[in-house]
């Protein structure tokens, strides 16, 4: 590509100039009604008309593309404007979800407490247990608060588990699927009797239940009241599995809780478990 030196650089404008300041004193002229100057006029005006055509066409380009650059310009501010808006009014709104929400689970606790009849400590989960051999978490209430080992740990949907470990701020609660857990508990429809036994993961099961036992899928299973601990009548969970079928004297019952252990966050500690649940 050959090098443009200054000279060539400014001699197309120059040439231009030139014309339309020739195309202008022809104009005048022929306001003298001259024929020949009217004949070369035509020749230059010919000639010339392309180029002015074509200078007028990108001046009318170059002024779309600067008033449409400081149109989207403008756009741009005014899109990540809404933008921020639009971000603001989320977490808003994600706050006031948030504020409902706890005030529901504390309205249910409430109600809870009513229900119960008993002193009762209210607690927050702030973390669940790591080891992987255990299903346990840990409460912001301790020692200091009344909080001591044995005690029930309970929700609005159900039994949680009770305390293993109290110290003087937190607590260590373990849960009912855990596999060190049991409980006297009963099936309400038909009040049979058997051990709640915890399985890990997120189910338990109903131990000692013979064949000839009623129990159906769907049928809650309570706390019996038996052994100090968990209130009589509270619910530890749901059927979801009655199998009679296998080897041995006792049927195989599969309980699924009925609170959902994986997303704790406020419970009640009952600081006794003598007096039965009033439903």
């Amino acid at each position: 590509m050959p090098f443009s030196t200054p000279k060539s650089r400014f001699r197309l404008p120059l040439i231009i100039c030139a014309a339309l300041l020739l195309v202008f004193s022809l104009l005048s002229l022929s306001l003298k009604k001259s024929s020949a100057l009217k004949k070369v006029e035509a020749v230059v005006v010919s000639l010339t008309a392309p180029g002015l055509k074509a200078l007028a066409a990108v001046e009318d380009s170059l002024k779309r593309v600067w008033h449409g650059y400081v149109y989207l310009v403008g756009v741009q501010k005014e899109n990540e404007r809404l933008r921020r808006r639009l971000a603001e009014a989320v977490q808003r709104e994600a706050k006031h979800q948030e504020t409902l929400l706890a005030l529901k689970r504390l309205e249910a606790l409430l109600e809870l407490k009513r229900n119960l009849a008993l002193p009762v400590i209210g607690c927050r989960v702030v973390a669940y247990d790591p080891s992987l051999w255990s299903r346990a978490v840990i409460i912001d209430q301790g020692r200091s608060h009344g909080v001591a080992v044995g005690q029930a740990v309970v929700a609005p949907a159900g039994i949680v588990g009770r305390v293993v470990e109290a110290y003087p701020d937190y607590a260590k609660v373990m849960l009912i699927v855990d596999r060190n857990s049991g409980a006297d508990a009963l099936v309400q429809r038909t009040r049979v009797r058997g051990i709640l036994q915890g399985r890990g993961g997120n189910r338990c099961s109903l131990e000692y239940v013979p064949k000839n036992a009623d129990v159906r899928v769907g049928d809650l299973v309570l706390a019996s009241g038996l052994g100090g601990v968990y209130p009589q009548g509270l619910v530890f969970g749901k059927v979801t599995k009655a199998d009679k079928k296998g080897p041995g004297v006792f049927q195989k019952v599969e309980v699924t809780p009925t609170v959902d252990l994986a997303s704790l966050e406020e419970v009640l500690v009952v600081k006794t478990a003598k007096l039965a649940f009033s439903p």
